[in-house]
């Protein structure tokens, strides 16, 4: 039997590549600023706004915003945390964000948990049986969380063509060193789906497959996130297949994470050096 270009999967084979790979090879082979500049086109931010400190975020004229140019819409952002802002959203979404009866693990309000918690929904949450958001099914999504992406994406959309979004959904994934997630597109969000996503990374490093509408389409592009990186999905590749191959135990984590905690810190340390956490937002109604 004859084998079609619907039925190539060019996804699968560097989902398992990447799986097998060396860390240190992968740290090479992904696509970083450092590794791979040429994939990458700076875009000077321009705007100028007054950041709320409670953010964890750097001055805006530090952040440094690329265009992906292997993914038409992709966004890459760094730089924008302090190393104390990013130790305190690992503090929320260690200490707060899974006491809630949205986790895998049903109610969760005590936190004995943790060691076990795979994701947390907050606002609009995801029925994950049926694929779908309910009108009926949410909480309040946390005015912390809205007002960072809100920031965030003001700040990319001032110099791109990405449009604004409202925050109306969270999905927190807490990551093992052996956890992987499947190739998959985000296409519940019914007439939102023209908003951008975003995502936020914490912990150590993960290897990111973005590919295209189909996994025939293209041999999907890997990048390198690491603890603080932010990616925007929007435009073509808000509909794109993506996975989580491989997490990587990220020697910089103890410079950016561990120095000068104080003890609060060290209990999250104890959790986050060796694990990673993913915070995405999306706007799920128009």
């Amino acid at each position: 039997m004859s084998t079609t270009s619907d039925d190539l999967d060019l996804f699968t084979p560097l989902f398992k590549y990447f799986r097998r790979l060396p860390e240190i090879n992968c740290f090479k082979e992904a696509y970083s600023i450092e590794t791979h500049p040429t994939l990458f086109e700076h875009c000077p931010i321009t705007l100028t706004i007054d950041v709320d400190p409670s953010l964890g975020l750097q001055p805006i004229t530090t952040w440094s915003l690329y265009s992906c140019k292997f993914s038409d819409g992709l966004y890459f952002l760094s730089n924008s945390f302090t190393s104390a802002g990013q130790r305190q959203w690992i503090d929320r979404c260690i200490n707060i964000y899974p006491r809630q009866d949205k986790t895998n693990l049903g109610d969760n309000s005590n936190n004995q948990h943790l060691a076990r918690i795979r994701w947390a929904t907050l606002g609009y949450h995801y029925d994950w049986t049926n694929k779908i958001y309910k009108q009926g099914d949410h909480t309040k999504l946390p005015n912390e969380l809205a007002q960072l992406s809100e920031t965030i994406v003001k700040v990319i959309s001032s110099n791109t063509n990405c449009p604004m979004m409202q925050p109306e959904a969270a999905i927190v994934n807490y990551y093992h060193i052996n956890s992987t997630l499947c190739a998959h597109t985000d296409h519940s969000e019914y007439d939102a789906l023209t908003k951008p996503l975003i995502s936020f990374s914490f912990g150590n490093s993960a290897v990111f497959l973005i590919g295209g509408h189909t996994k025939s389409e293209c041999k999907p592009s890997p990048i390198l996130l690491r603890t603080g990186d932010i990616i925007l999905m929007t435009g073509a590749s808000r509909l794109c297949f993506h996975a989580i191959p491989r997490i990587l135990s990220d020697p910089l984590l103890n410079d950016i994470l561990y120095t000068n905690m104080d003890d609060n810190d060290k209990v999250c340390w104890s959790y986050i050096h060796d694990k990673r956490i993913n915070i995405n937002l999306r706007q799920v109604y128009a």
